[in-house]
């Protein structure tokens, strides 16, 4: 974080790698503290709570793979350059020992260890200038986002909600949770989170973050009604609305109102989502790319969306931030030099789009369009009219979150969970739905099964 906190948080010691600001303990920093010591004071734990925040930051989370893979493993990316793990994944023929699953996995896996160990501590402070229960709320909401990324990616898995001597359930030979259990844990978090969470704190979970974040698990859970009605919660507090320029969301940091969630990077905590998106001519690796095979996303917009050209480069290029940037690429991660783009988790434009889709499948279309209409709006786009069927209003929904969202992740999680893998990617082998479960897990535990298939 921001803060330049890099913790490794276990149940026997906390690995400092880096000292912070004003708030690190008022010593001299060791290469290792007990538990007991560094967790002992509400110090401690915010160390521990940016701890977690960290893991997201990881390169193999939410710091560049987990955003690519979610476009790249659908239609919104295609795969330009030479890592055979990548080429696995746009393929859709992963193997359990391919090293993005594996390491992302751990990475995942590292992260709920460090909130374990905060949620186990937080309790234990007495000091009247710290709030439990919030410390608890963003640990618990930082533990239901890693654990719902773990369940859509590979089904059930081990629900570990104890801290451990070592992140990975394998060593601990835990069984995989049913995808309900996983869900209904999400849930719980989230909603401790809700009511424990403050309604400000930028770059930070918030309750409102908490209520957008479960209003996008109800869809995943097709609890519809209970998907309109945090939606619902979001619209009426007032707080959130779209911004008029869309392009704004990615030049301006935590851009309110819309913002909800931002994982924030700069200089020294950077992420690579540019480098990888880029050409080697102007400093990228040229993993990726919105043009290419496997990509359609540039036809995917209507004419006169305002969306594509503040996503993708326009005919002729583009210059951002000093650069001259070729048609064709990913214009919504440009900071190439620090490697400070924010990585957007949750915004009020999915929310908008999560009440209408719930809306749709609650078979109230017309009431669904007033929501997709104000997103289409601020796209420079004419309103949907009035009385479409519910089929045609599910295409649309489909085709509003694939624009809105595009490039944030979003696409191959969206058409698993609303079964049109098969009808848009032709993924005819329904084992391809789910990741293989890392090869070591199914090597070392007894009691994990791997996914059928792999």
């Amino acid at each position: 974080m921001k803060n330049k906190f890099i913790y490794l948080l276990s149940v026997g010691v906390l690995w400092v790698a880096s000292a912070c600001q004003n708030e690190v303990l008022d010593q001299q920093p060791q290469a290792a503290l007990a538990n007991e010591v560094a967790l002992n004071d509400r110090f401690g734990v915010n160390a521990g709570l940016l701890g977690i925040y960290d893991a997201l930051q990881n390169a193999s989370y939410y710091g560049t793979r987990w955003h690519i893979f979610g476009d790249m493993a659908a239609d919104n990316l295609a795969h330009v350059g030479t890592f055979p793990s990548f080429a696995q994944i746009k393929n859709r023929a992963i193997l359990p020992d391919n090293a993005e699953i594996v390491n992302g996995w751990s990475v995942i896996y590292s992260g709920i260890n460090r909130a374990n160990n905060v949620i186990a501590a937080a309790p234990r402070i007495q000091d009247p200038a710290f709030n439990n229960n919030q410390a608890l709320g963003e640990a618990r909401f930082l533990r239901a986002l890693m654990y719902f990324d773990l369940v859509r990616t590979w089904g059930g898995v081990p629900l570990v909600l104890e801290p451990t001597t070592s992140p990975n359930p394998d060593v601990l030979n835990v069984r995989r949770a049913t995808e309900q259990e996983v869900y209904r844990q999400v849930i719980e978090d989230l909603t401790f989170a809700e009511q424990n969470l403050p309604d400000v704190r930028p770059g930070r979970a918030t309750r409102w973050a908490a209520t957008a974040l479960k209003s996008r698990v109800y869809l995943y859970t097709r609890n519809f009604q209970e998907a309109v009605n945090s939606a619902e919660l979001i619209a009426r507090s007032n707080r959130f609305g779209l911004v008029p320029n869309y392009r704004s969301l990615y030049e301006t940091k935590n851009s309110a109102p819309e913002a909800l969630l931002e994982l924030d990077f700069n200089s020294v905590d950077q992420g690579s989502m540019a480098f990888f998106n880029w050409p080697a001519a102007i400093g990228g690796r040229n993993e990726v790319s919105p043009t290419g095979a496997g990509s359609t996303l540039p036809n995917a917009y209507e004419a006169g969306d305002l969306r594509r050209n503040a996503s993708i480069a326009p005919t002729g290029g583009v210059i951002i931030d000093g650069r001259s940037i070729p048609a064709g690429r990913n214009i919504k991660y440009f900071r190439i030099g620090n490697g400070d783009d924010n990585i957007i988790i949750l915004r009020y434009a999915e929310v908008l789009l999560n009440r209408a889709e719930a809306l749709v499948e609650l078979n109230r279309v017309d009431d669904a369009l007033v929501f997709v209409n104000q997103v289409r709006r601020r796209a420079g786009l004419a309103d949907l009219a009035s009385g479409l069927s519910q089929a045609d209003a599910r295409l649309a929904v489909e085709r509003e979150r694939r624009v809105e969202l595009a490039l944030e992740g979003h696409r191959w999680w969206d058409l698993k969970r609303t079964g049109r893998l098969q009808a848009v990617l032709g993924v005819n082998n329904t084992n391809a739905f789910v990741w293989p479960i890392p090869l070591r897990e199914t090597i070392n535990n007894p009691n994990m099964q791997q996914n059928p298939g792999y």
